[in-house]
């Protein structure tokens, strides 16, 4: 069966108006969202943000204070979970200590009433290249093979959408990011929809093909890991996934599709068409591996780039692959900048005097505070 076919078998999950209140407490604010069919889709938040509820209310475990739920076109909002096309995998498995690990796989077959559940269950275990261990018991197995019976237990239904609520949190780093890829590898395998509740947008920008990105019960913005990235339109996005400099900026004019800015006396350019704010005033952004360092003594004219002179090394960490700085500005502002550990230059040390340059058309502009979000965000 063809991606496509697959898609068009299960349905888009969309949340019409759906809002949850605890008491007068609001955890989900009123959303519009959709969830393409047989898509990878990612809801990632801080602790607290709304994004596990908003995944309860899809699998029917937390009911809506306003709001429906449709899969595949059909309202399940007044539907009990087990009646629902979805299954959820949740970060402690829920395995069956006592059961092998075939027996946990085929439990929910066996709950329907199927005799014949070896073909299904032996097919489910390769497809998360466990077919050598069905004989197994969990405590017997690793967290990333137990993270995989859970998944093949949940997909031997052929749900249309399977949950996953931070199913990677108990595991470690290196076994983690394994698992990323493990995850993604099966989803386009299955062709089904995964939608993915996670607070690590590392985790987020490795799988999913679009991430919303959740902010006081508010998606304050949708779109793929690159665009969230490279253009994100609010201050909380900009920081939530990676690391931002803001810098403020007063415009003074525009010249062939850049805004002209002065930056504490400095100028600089950005793009119009790569800013969400309106009137004289623009916070701009710019990643720290977008950033230039040079010592002052060897920078030179950098052509049209944004530039800042003045600039004092304060702190810098060597990580690996690249050197971490942190540098002073002649405002006091300190900016961080990445640089690639390919040719160092052994000045670069603390109470160097440096430049700071970037192309312009790396940079994005938020508006001066954090932009009011709309309480429905349509995909």
């Amino acid at each position: 069966m063809s991606e496509q076919q697959r898609a068009g078998a299960s349905g888009d999950v969309n949340l019409v108006g759906l809002s949850k209140s605890f008491g007068s407490n609001t955890v989900v604010q009123p959303t519009d969202l959709t969830i393409p069919a047989g898509s990878f889709f990612a809801v990632l938040g801080a602790s607290g943000c709304g994004k596990t509820t908003t995944l309860r209310m899809i699998a029917g475990l937390e009911e809506p204070t306003t709001g429906q739920v449709l899969i595949g076109g059909q309202d399940v909002t007044g539907l009990p979970p087990y009646k629902r096309p979805v299954n959820t995998v949740f970060q402690n498995y829920a395995l069956f200590p006592h059961l092998s690990v075939a027996e946990n796989v085929a439990f929910g077959l066996r709950r329907k009433g199927r005799k014949d559940v070896d073909g299904p269950v032996k097919e489910m275990l390769e497809l998360v290249e466990l077919g050598h261990l069905g004989g197994r018991k969990p405590a017997q197995l690793s967290g990333g093979q137990q993270q995989r019976v859970a998944v093949a237990r949940a997909l031997i239904n052929h749900p249309q959408v399977l949950l996953l609520d931070e199913p990677l949190g108990a595991l470690d780093l290196k076994l983690r990011r394994q698992m990323q890829l493990e995850l993604k590898r099966i989803q386009t395998e299955v062709g089904i929809t995964f939608v993915h509740v996670t607070h690590d947008q590392e985790e987020a920008m490795t799988m999913a093909d679009t991430i919303a990105v959740m902010n006081g019960g508010v998606v304050e913005q949708l779109g793929s890991p690159a665009d969230l990235y490279e253009s994100p339109r609010t201050k909380f996005v900009a920081n939530f996934l990676g690391q931002s400099n803001l810098l403020d900026t007063r415009i003074t004019g525009t010249s062939g599709g850049y805004l002209l800015m002065d930056v504490h006396g400095t100028r600089m350019a950005l793009p119009v068409d790569r800013t969400a704010a309106q009137g004289d005033q623009v916070v701009m952004g710019i990643r720290p591996e977008k950033i230039a360092i040079q010592h002052a003594s060897a920078a030179d004219s950098n052509g049209n780039r944004n530039r800042i002179d003045g600039g004092v090394i304060v702190d810098s960490s060597f990580i690996g692959v690249s050197t971490q700085y942190t540098v002073r500005m002649p405002w006091a502002q300190e900016i961080t900048v990445f640089e690639q550990n390919m040719e160092r230059d052994h000045r670069l040390v603390p109470g160097a005097p440096v430049v700071l340059h970037w192309n312009p058309d790396h940079g994005f502009g938020l508006a001066p505070e954090p932009a009011t979000a709309s309480a429905a965000v349509k995909a």
